[in-house]
């Protein structure tokens, strides 16, 4: 049976409501305000709900709310697309709280031949809770040489990419902007807990961050929300210097992610790229 407290879906709104200043919604700022960003009362009239509801709502006296309501509050919350959609995951009830999660732990022959086919991109296969379950030679070159090649096989204690990135110091220093790495990944991390609200593993990496890492504590207190699956990444790699990489992310059918990375064709950053595959293979035939 779900919660009968949401404290999810108050503190979210809050957030969100603090965030937005008066004049961006075509409200005065005039007056005192205890807390920066609209009134509950303002909130309320701009997405046509009663300001008593929507009272209830942040202060967790009330679970759900129905999409359409949710809606409404979005719209007036300026809420993007990213963010509405977790808005629309934490305010309805789970429709089976009680079914277990799908494992996602297992990559199929296929997936696993295809990533290690890709041998000038560096390509991973991730768990919705971003742990690694395999990885082709070039991804673990470019990330993570200090651990064994094999180490996404050992269930249990496959290497997280989100934890990796703040709490192995390796991994740290690869990124040439680390706050907006950090950040990325956080909200992230925010997104999918929207679709995963009971499970006890993602819970525990959630929990686990928060305490060996004031950072993660304070950007997750945050609540920003962002579905991260393209972009570029600026790299100092040790071993082959500055690298600039596209990243995409793919769904692939069993739940997993398909995560690769690649440069510009003719690029300088290719050809650092492919440096570290000759490392690679210098290493195989030594």
């Amino acid at each position: 049976m779900e919660d009968i407290v949401n404290t999810d879906l108050g503190s979210y709104l809050r957030q969100m409501r603090e965030r937005v200043r008066p004049e961006q919604r075509g409200l005065r700022s005039g007056g005192a305000r205890r807390v920066p960003g609209l009134r509950r009362e303002e909130v309320a009239a701009l997405a046509g709900v009663s300001q008593t509801y929507y009272t209830r709502l942040e202060q967790s006296q009330t679970a759900h709310a129905s999409p359409q309501v949710l809606l409404s509050i979005a719209r007036a919350l300026d809420l993007g697309p990213d963010e509405r959609d977790y808005l629309l995951k934490i305010g309805t009830p789970v429709q089976d709280p009680q079914a277990p999660a799908p494992s996602g732990d297992q990559v199929s022959p296929s997936t696993r031949m295809l990533v290690e086919s890709l041998g000038t991109v560096a390509a991973a296969v991730l768990n919705y809770r971003c742990d690694i379950l395999t990885w082709n030679p070039l991804f673990h070159k470019l990330f993570a040489p200090h651990l064994g090649f094999d180490a996404p096989d050992r269930p249990g204690q496959r290497p997280n990419i989100i934890k990796m990135n703040f709490l192995d110091e390796d991994v740290r220093a690869l990124y040439t902007d680390w706050a907006t790495e950090s950040e990325s990944n956080v909200t992230y991390l925010r997104y999918i807990s929207g679709n995963h609200r009971h499970d006890p593993q993602l819970a525990e990496l959630i929990g686990e961050l928060t305490i060996q890492s004031e950072e993660f504590a304070a950007l997750w207190c945050r609540q920003r929300v962002a579905n991260c699956i393209e972009g570029t990444k600026l790299f100092d790699h040790p071993v082959v210097g500055e690298l600039e990489l596209m990243y995409q992310s793919a769904d692939l059918q069993d739940g997993n992610i398909l995560k690769f990375y690649h440069a510009e064709p003719d690029s300088p950053h290719e050809a650092a790229l492919r440096l570290l595959t000759v490392d690679l293979d210098r290493v195989h035939h030594r």
